[in-house]
C-alpha cells in the first residue's frame, strides 16, 4: 500500500483551515413565513459540501408538500412532534427522530400539537441557504411577533423557489389561500380546487400564512 507522508505544519494547515465552531443561539436568525430559521453552517463554510440550520416550527404551524431536486435532507427531531407526509406515507415523529429524505421525493410536514417543535435540518450539497437569505426576513432585537408577509412577498418567494430547484406540488386549501404557477402567479377564488403538477412543474399550492 502506498504511503503518503504529511509534515506537522501540513497537518496544522489541513485540520485548523475550516475549523469553526458555532456556539448556543449563535448562527443567522431569519424569520420564514412563521418558523425561526436559524443558519449554522453556509455552503461556503463547507465547501459546498452541506448547509445546516435549524428550524423552529410553531403550534398549528405547516409547509405545503413540496420537492427538492437539487439536495438530499436530512432531519433530526431536536424538540417537539411533527406529522410528517412522505409521499403519501404519514409518518409521526418526535423528540430523537431521523429523517433522511433524497431529493425528488414530496414531502410536506405539520405541526399539529400545541408545542413548538425545534429540528436540525441538513441539505447536500450546499447553496440552499441562499434561498432563505433571498426570502426571509432578519430578526431583530424588537421581534415580538413574527413579522406579517403581504402578497407581493409570498409570490416572490414562490418565484424564487424555481430557481433554487424547489418545486411545490401541492397543499390543503388554507383560509386565505394564494395560488402559485411556477411560470405565472395570480391570485384565485377561496374555493379553486388544487391541481397536481405537469410536465412543466406548473400548478396551484396553498400556503398556510
Amino acid at each position: 500500500m502506498d504511503q503518503v507522508s504529511i509534515s506537522a505544519s501540513q497537518v496544522h494547515a489541513l485540520t485548523a483551515q475550516n475549523v469553526k465552531m458555532v456556539q448556543p443561539g449563535e448562527g443567522i436568525n431569519l424569520w420564514f413565513f412563521g418558523m425561526l430559521v436559524t443558519l449554522k453552517a453556509l455552503g461556503n463554510e463547507t465547501g459546498d459540501s452541506y448547509s445546516l440550520y435549524e428550524v423552529m416550527v410553531p403550534p398549528g404551524w405547516s409547509i405545503p408538500k413540496h420537492i427538492r431536486t437539487q439536495e438530499d435532507e436530512t432531519y433530526y427531531m431536536l424538540d417537539g412532534e411533527l406529522m410528517w407526509i412522505i409521499g403519501e406515507q404519514e409518518l409521526h415523529a418526535t423528540k430523537g427522530s431521523f429523517l433522511h429524505l433524497p431529493r425528488f421525493v414530496p414531502h410536506a410536514f405539520e405541526n399539529k400539537t400545541n408545542k413548538t417543535a425545534y429540528m436540525l435540518c441538513s441539505c447536500a450539497p450546499g447553496g440552499f441557504e441562499k434561498y432563505f437569505l433571498e426570502v426571509a426576513k432578519m430578526v431583530t432585537a424588537s421581534d415580538s411577533v413574527t413579522p406579517e408577509y403581504s402578497n407581493d412577498e409570498i409570490n416572490l418567494a414562490f418565484k424564487m423557489a424555481e430557481e433554487y430547484g424547489l418545486v411545490f406540488v401541492g397543499h390543503e386549501e388554507s383560509t386565505d389561500p394564494i395560488s402559485f404557477d411556477l411560470g405565472q402567479l395570480k391570485d384565485v377564488e377561496r374555493n379553486d380546487k388544487m391541481i397536481s403538477l405537469n410536465k412543466n412543474h406548473e400548478g396551484l399550492c396553498y400556503w398556510n400564512y
